[in-house]
């Protein structure tokens, strides 16, 4: 029998991909490839602000939150997130400055709006995570899963628009982050700025910027690529594609949300206790992964049609795409989790030179997108990936064998 954690990780994993795959459906087959393809590009861009402004404070909330005094210690990062959002203004002006009149003014006061309110909702909702209040933490992604999958089709649905889907992501995480805000009445809000707490967290963390905006670069550049030298309408299909052979993540979800907490706890209780464990885990772990794998490989092409346009799945091409990008998904799932030895050992430094090694390898492969189209994009996110385990396995073998 698994244990009543564990079946409350999967549900919080499980939940939220039925939701996805909802979205996916509906994207698919009923909204526009260039409306589609259009949020594709915008979204892309929010995720890289997140990956630039965030992925300092996410790496430092989860490396220092046990040894912390919480109220403050979590106020701290919230004073933070109002920084961010004060100067992501600028950035979304550049974004308008870039493309123009390829859209309305409202889309870009829409973006920023969705980027301010779901990243400080996926801060707090952190706290739960780390606390190991799983209960809390399934309501929590579910009504996330919500904000992000199904407010979206439904504004999409009655008005037929971007900007309507923008505005159903926008209410969706508003309603998101009033629920959030009432789960976390016993951290009362107010200004925490401390110096010395944010030099640390940074000399801890900034390595992680390096590797976030180059884990960025391999995973959602080709985006940009595919829409300059092919167009949007392929963009959109390469997203439906990418997104559909990514629910391969849920094995990753699953093992982060319930090992990681597990392994930050007896790390600090007992560093060697948590490495051992930690190995123990990846063993069995990639294992799985690879059954998983083979299982993908062995399912008809009919069955993926629920959720995917026939006209693009059986197009050898389009699948030979996902086929690669699930390879890929399965890759980086894998090496996401054997970053944790980066995380507990303090050499996030080494982390982010791989990824600038992969991130190196993906743009360079990513101008055959001119030749080849999307497969080619789905190659060089695939040799990236590659490249990113095969350089976290050296390191830490050579890191094993000095001791």
């Amino acid at each position: 029998m698994l244990n009543k954690d564990f079946r409350i990780t999967i549900l919080t994993v499980v939940l939220p991909i039925i939701l996805q795959l909802i979205y996916i459906r509906y994207v698919s087959y009923y909204i526009t490839k260039s409306d589609f393809g259009n949020f594709v590009i915008l979204n892309t861009f929010v995720i890289s602000l997140s990956q630039i402004f965030l992925s300092i404070p996410s790496q430092s909330f989860m490396r220092f939150y046990h040894n912390s005094e919480k109220v403050n210690f979590i106020n701290e990062f919230r004073t933070y997130l109002i920084g961010v959002n004060i100067i992501s203004i600028l950035f979304i002006y550049f974004l308008y400055l870039f493309y123009e009149d390829r859209f309305n003014v409202s889309v870009y006061i829409l973006i920023y709006i969705y980027f301010a309110i779901s990243n400080n909702y996926s801060l707090n909702q952190q706290v739960f995570l780390l606390n190991m209040d799983r209960k809390k933490y399934l309501v929590l992604k579910f009504i996330e899963g919500m904000a992000k999958f199904i407010f979206p089709i439904i504004w999409y649905f009655i008005y037929q628009t971007l900007e309507s889907f923008l505005i159903g992501l926008v209410i969706g995480y508003t309603l998101s982050f009033i629920i959030i805000s009432f789960y976390l009445k016993e951290y009362p809000f107010k200004i925490e700025f401390n110096f010395k707490n944010q030099k640390k967290y940074f000399l801890y963390a900034y390595p992680i910027i390096f590797s976030s905006i180059f884990s960025w670069s391999i995973s959602f550049s080709d985006r940009y690529f595919i829409d300059y030298y092919v167009g949007t309408k392929d963009v959109a299909i390469y997203a439906i594609l990418a997104t559909f052979a990514g629910f391969a993540q849920v094995l990753g979800m699953i093992y982060s949300i319930y090992v990681n907490p597990i392994i930050l706890k007896q790390y600090e209780e007992n560093k060697t206790k948590g490495l051992k464990l930690l190995k123990n885990y990846l063993v069995r772990f990639l294992y799985l992964n690879i059954f998983v794998f083979m299982i993908v490989l062995s399912l008809p092409k009919s069955l993926f049609t629920i959720f995917i346009e026939e006209s693009v799945i059986y197009n050898e091409t389009y699948y030979l795409t996902f086929i690669l990008l699930v390879i890929g998904i399965f890759l980086t799932v894998f090496q996401t989790a054997m970053s944790m030895y980066f995380i507990l050992l303090k050499r996030l430094d080494i982390h982010a030179k791989i990824f600038i090694v992969a991130s190196s390898v993906n743009f360079i492969l990513n101008f055959y997108v001119i030749q080849y189209g999307i497969i080619a994009a789905a190659i060089s996110t695939l040799m990236a990936y590659l490249v990113l385990n095969v350089g976290q396995v050296i390191y830490l073998r050579g890191v094993s064998d000095n001791k």
